[in-house]
């Protein structure tokens, strides 16, 4: 008498969520990078936008809220001719161009750079030299995204999502949860099977082609530019490419945990592959990067790994209850058990993540952002009234050995497998998207305070960004009597808080064209009222001294 082997005991299965919680506050502490943030977004150009200067200024210098890496710069001159920097220069959060020489009239720096979290964000600076009004920029200078090159991105980005959700999800259940007896050999006919099969093909082409779309948006390139090397190249090297090469690791541990029949073969392969998942998502995107990243990445970790758990599930599901095979209803039973644990990691790590993301509550109807957001969650809240009608109802009556419950429960699974797709589908939007949280930090970081001080010999324009506690940079435009820029040597900060204790906080300036001077980094320890005294030395006999008040923010 053959007997089949054995299917795991339920010690084991019970053990799985614990081990998937472990590594996930591992794989968070390996990906964890302080620097991070998401989503860069300018926060100050030096010259700045819309000035009108009196002569063209040798460099322009861009300064974001987190560090980026520049693609594509681009410079529109005043007759409309497009000429290329002479050099680009990428320091953390600041990026330094330097510009040709320009002659008079409106000129435009188009920039385009990837972001901390993979994305590429795109704007432009404009400035005038000798005229008294700034023109738009124009519109060949900041142009969007083209529409066939945004299509081919969601639909690639919705591929990949089949491919781990569906694919390594569908590979996983098989191998753990289903029995051995009740398990299609290698080449089944079934269609759930088959579909399994597909979804990690379809997985594999994504994660090999995605890079090339990637490296399209990065450099401004159209859709069909996307399968050559150099943007292929490019998006390999971005921080979603990260995500993608460990995406296609795990879609081919998945795959090769199909092939084999052997339970202890193909069990660790499909665990290792959920955990890729995991991790692939993990590494790059808008919810990953958020800080504390300790714990935004391991929710992201836990939330994917629990959205496969439950997508993948589905077909083998199907598939069990369709064959007629007495297992069916013992796969059902189990799935019924176990599948309450990644659901409750999956809703709590979804609305933690969504609080973060958000900040606000009006951001539900005031970004883009908060809009899709609102449309997955209407769609997160019927599947699982379905789910829990399947749970608690279908599934009772098949236990029962009801006459044709298994087929309703079927058409149901497959009506639940349509609406978790349509959610992947409105996940993929968010790849066009910015998170208001980012939005805010951005606003939060632009806002700055302005004082001027003046005597009878100079008059000083005084800007410290952010307007608040912590690092500043500190920029003072100094002219004459006579509104002329003033011929400096040397210019010093002092501030002073007598409230707190602090007489004497110095700060030396660089002097970035004649005329402007700016100290970066400048730590200021609190909020409140501070005096700021800017000391100018004109020559080896003539220094002068200037006092304001300015208020800081904590």
């Amino acid at each position: 008498m053959t007997h089949a082997p054995a299917a795991p005991d339920a010690r084991s299965l019970r053990a799985w969520p614990a081990s998937l919680l472990l590594l996930a506050a591992l794989l968070a502490l390996m990906l964890a990078s302080p620097r991070a943030r998401a989503h860069a977004s300018l926060v100050q150009s030096e010259p700045a936008s819309a000035s009108v200067l009196s002569q063209a200024p040798g460099a322009l210098t861009l300064r974001f809220d987190e560090d980026v890496t520049p693609t594509r710069i681009e410079i529109v001159e005043a007759d409309g001719r497009k000429v290329a920097p002479r050099d680009v220069h990428a320091g953390g959060t600041t990026l330094t161009v330097q510009l040709p020489t320009l002659g008079g009239g409106v000129h435009a720096v188009s920039w385009h750079v990837i972001s901390a979290d993979g994305h590429p964000v795109a704007g432009v600076v404009t400035f005038s030299v000798g005229t008294a009004a700034v023109r738009p920029a124009p519109a060949s200078a900041a142009a969007g995204m083209a529409g066939s090159l945004a299509a081919a991105i969601w639909l690639a980005r919705i591929a990949l999502y089949i491919g781990l959700f569906v694919g390594v999800g569908g590979a996983f259940f098989s191998a753990w949860i289903t029995p051995a007896g009740a398990r299609p050999g290698v080449g089944s006919e079934h269609t759930g099977e088959r579909t399994i099969d597909g979804a990690l093909l379809l997985g594999l082409l994504s994660a090999a082609a995605s890079p090339g779309l990637q490296g399209a948006d990065m450099l401004g390139l159209g859709a069909a530019q996307g399968i050559g090397w150099h943007a292929w190249r490019t998006g390999v090297g971005s921080p979603y490419g990260v995500t993608l090469c460990i995406a296609a690791g795990a879609l081919a541990l998945a795959l090769a945990a199909r092939r084999v029949r052997r339970p202890e073969a193909a069990r660790p392969a499909s665990l290792l592959a959920l955990v890729g998942l995991g991790l692939a998502l993990a590494a790059s995107g808008h919810a990953s990067t958020a800080p504390p990243q300790w714990a935004t990445r391991a929710a992201v970790f836990l939330h994917a790994t629990g959205v496969a758990l439950w997508v993948g599930a589905l077909l083998p599901l199907a598939s069990a209850l369709r064959a007629g095979s007495p297992l069916g209803p013992r796969v059902l039973a189990r799935f019924s058990r176990l599948i309450v644990y990644p659901l409750a990691a999956l809703v709590l790590t979804g609305l933690t993540l969504a609080a973060i993301q958000l900040g606000d509550f009006s951001a539900l109807t005031g970004t883009d952002y908060g809009r899709v957001l609102v449309l997955k969650l209407a769609l997160v809240a019927l599947v699982l009234l379905l789910a829990a009608a399947n749970r608690w109802r279908l599934t009772v009556a098949v236990a029962r050995d009801e006459a044709g419950a298994a087929g309703r429960l079927r058409r149901s699974i497959a009506v639940e497998t349509a609406m978790l797709l349509a959610i992947l589908a409105v996940v993929a939007l968010w790849r066009f998207t910015v998170p208001p949280r980012s939005l805010a930090h951005a606003a939060a970081a632009q806002e700055s305070r302005h004082v001027q001080l003046h005597d009878a010999r100079a008059t000083v324009d005084l800007q410290l960004m952010p307007g608040r506690a912590g690092p500043v940079s500190i920029t003072a435009s100094i002219r004459d009597g006579a509104s002329a820029a003033l011929d400096a040597r040397q210019v010093g900060y002092t501030l002073a808080n007598s409230a707190v204790g602090i007489e004497a906080l110095h700060a030396q300036a660089s002097q970035v064209r004649p005329g402007v001077w700016r100290a970066d980094g400048v730590l200021i320890p609190t909020g409140g009222q501070w005096t700021v005294r800017v000391t100018i030395l004109i020559d080896e006999f003539t220094q002068l001294s200037l006092q304001g008040t300015v208020t800081l923010d904590d």
